[in-house]
């Protein structure tokens, strides 16, 4: 059984993975550009969200496959570590940027 009708939400889904494939190749051509720890910090964002979104991507395709796959009792585990792990994720994309915006305002201050 099939938890979407419409294939605008399976659409929205995929896009998300899709998405965060170009945000990893995009920091890791900043990292080894820059070789900035920021950038660092944002690939490992970037590939948490990856996996987040292909979490996200399987249940809105079947929204039962973590019990039938984990059970009830591991799917809970599961759930609580999906849910908890995208505020991480956030954290350390926010620090990131903010590590960025710091070193293009210095650059910017150095270079008047």
């Amino acid at each position: 059984m099939l938890a979407v009708a419409d294939t605008v939400t399976l659409f929205s889904a995929l896009s998300f993975v899709l998405l965060g494939v170009y945000s990893v190749a995009l920091w890791i051509y900043g990292f080894i550009r820059t070789g900035l720890l920021a950038f660092l910090l944002l690939i490992i964002a970037a590939v948490i969200g990856i996996a987040v979104s292909a979490a996200n991507l399987a249940l809105v395709y079947d929204s039962y496959i973590g019990v039938r796959l984990l059970g009830h009792g591991a799917w809970k585990i599961f759930y609580y570590a999906f849910v908890c792990i995208q505020p991480i994720e956030s954290l350390l994309s926010a620090i990131a940027l903010t590590m960025l915006v710091i070193w293009i305002a210095r650059r910017d201050l150095t270079s008047r």
